[in-house]
C-alpha cells in the first residue's frame, strides 16, 4: 500500500507536468500565430518594395491598361508631360483605351508648345510646334500659334538690331502680321512702324514703310486702328509733305484709310 506522502509527491509531480504541457502548447500555438502573421507582413513588404508592381500582377491586362490611363491622364492635367507620355505608352495595342492613348500622346507636343509659349520661350515653342504631325487633332492649332511664335522671335530680333537691318526686320514682321490678320497684332505693327516713320531721315526708308502701312491697312477691318494710324500720319503730314517724292504716296495711304472708315 502506497504511503500518503508518496502519493502527495506524486500528484503534485503530475499537476507540474500537465501545466507544463500547457503552457508549452500555448506558447507553440503562439509561435505558429506568428509565424503565420509574420508571412503577412512579409508579403505585404514585398508588394510595397515592388512599388505596386505585385499588386499589378492580380489585375487584368484590362485593368492595368485602365490604370496607366488614368495615370497619365493625371500627369497631363498637371502638365508633367514626360510621365503622361510613358503611362500612356504603358497602353497596349489590344486594350480598348489604346486609341485614346495615342490621341493622347498626339497632344503632348501642342500642351509642351503652348506652356513654352505663355512662358515666353519662343525658341522652344516654336521646336514644339514643329514636331507636331498633321494627324494630331490640334495639327490646325498649332500651326497658327508656330506664326505667332516665330512673330514673337521676329520682333525679338527687331529690338535688338539698328539702322537697315532693323528695318529689314520690321519688313519680315510686316508681312508675318498681314498673314495672321490678328487685329492686336496689327494694331501694334502699325504703331511700330508709324513710330519709325517720324523718326526716319531717309526718303526711301519712309517710303519703305509707307508700303508696309499700305499692305497692313488693306486687310485691317478694325476702324479703331484705321484711326489711330491715320492720327499719326497726319502727325508726320508736315515733314512728309516737304518731300515731293513721298507726298503722292502719302495721300494715298491717306485715302485708302478714311475710305476704309466709311
Amino acid at each position: 500500500m502506497v504511503s500518503t506522502g508518496l502519493y502527495c509527491a506524486f500528484q503534485q509531480k503530475r499537476l507540474r507536468q500537465i501545466r507544463f504541457e500547457k503552457l508549452q502548447g500555448t506558447f507553440t500555438g503562439k509561435r505558429m500565430g506568428y509565424r503565420k502573421n509574420l508571412g503577412i507582413i512579409l508579403i505585404m513588404t514585398s508588394l510595397l518594395l515592388l512599388g505596386g508592381c505585385g499588386w499589378s500582377m492580380l489585375m487584368t491586362s484590362e485593368e492595368r491598361a485602365a490604370v496607366a490611363f488614368k495615370s497619365g491622364t493625371e500627369a497631363y492635367e498637371t502638365a508633367e508631360f514626360s510621365q503622361a507620355t510613358g503611362f500612356f505608352r504603358q497602353v497596349p495595342p489590344e486594350s480598348a483605351l489604346y486609341n485614346q492613348s495615342v490621341q493622347m500622346i498626339l497632344k503632348i507636343p501642342f500642351q509642351r508648345g503652348m506652356q513654352a509659349f505663355e512662358m515666353q520661350d519662343y525658341d522652344r515653342s516654336v521646336r514644339e510646334f514643329r514636331k507636331i504631325d498633321k494627324t494630331s487633332p490640334d495639327y490646325e492649332k498649332a500651326q497658327r500659334f508656330l506664326q505667332y511664335a516665330i512673330f514673337a522671335q521676329q520682333q525679338d530680333l527687331y529690338n535688338d538690331l539698328k539702322g537697315e537691318d532693323r528695318i529689314k526686320a520690321l519688313g519680315i514682321m510686316a508681312e508675318m502680321a498681314v498673314e495672321l490678320r490678328d487685329t492686336d497684332i496689327l494694331s501694334n505693327s502699325l504703331e511700330t512702324i508709324g513710330s519709325e516713320l517720324s523718326q526716319s531721315s531717309s526718303a526711301s526708308e519712309s517710303e519703305e514703310l509707307m508700303k508696309m502701312m499700305e499692305n497692313m491697312i488693306s486687310v485691317t477691318e478694325d476702324p479703331e486702328v484705321r484711326k489711330n494710324t491715320l492720327n499719326q500720319l497726319l502727325g508726320d503730314f508736315k515733314k512728309l509733305h516737304q518731300n515731293p517724292n513721298l507726298r503722292p504716296q502719302m495721300f494715298n495711304l491717306i485715302g485708302q484709310i478714311k475710305v476704309g472708315m466709311l
